[in-house]
């Protein structure tokens, strides 16, 4: 993930991806009491204030302020998503690189779509980076 972070790469983490970035930024992650199992979990987009039906599958989740940007190793970031049941870290976003990542599975189309721009969102990044040198 560091690789990755340090190339400059655009990267979309869904999941366990979510956690992996989370820790690549030094931040913690802490085991749920009661996991997020299921369909019908509702997240809020920070940004859009947009709430999405998600299928989620996990029992740990990401330590980060809620609040307000934030400062890591490759620049501010941002919690991008939060649980609305219980004010979970539903994601993070780079505000300086081209990165983002999801707790929840937008692919799993629980609301029936309602995440699916995330991944619109993602090529939107990838169209948005030079292309590489020809060798």
């Amino acid at each position: 993930m560091r690789g990755v972070l340090d190339a400059g790469k655009p990267l979309f983490g869904i999941c366990f991806g979510n956690q992996i970035l989370g820790r690549s930024l030094g931040l913690g992650t802490y085991k749920l009491p009661f996991g997020h199992r299921g369909v019908n979990q509702p997240v809020i987009d920070t940004r859009t204030k947009k709430v999405a039906i998600t299928s989620q599958n996990h029992g740990f989740a990401v330590d980060a302020p809620l609040d307000a940007p934030f400062d890591t190793p490759y620049g501010r970031a941002e919690v991008s998503h939060i649980g609305l049941n219980d004010q979970v870290v539903e994601g993070l976003r780079l505000l300086d690189r081209p990165v983002f990542s999801v707790q929840f599975h937008p692919e799993a189309a629980a609301g029936p779509h309602d995440a699916a721009e995330l991944f619109d969102e993602f090529v939107d990044l990838m169209s948005a980076q030079p292309a590489p040198a020809a060798k």
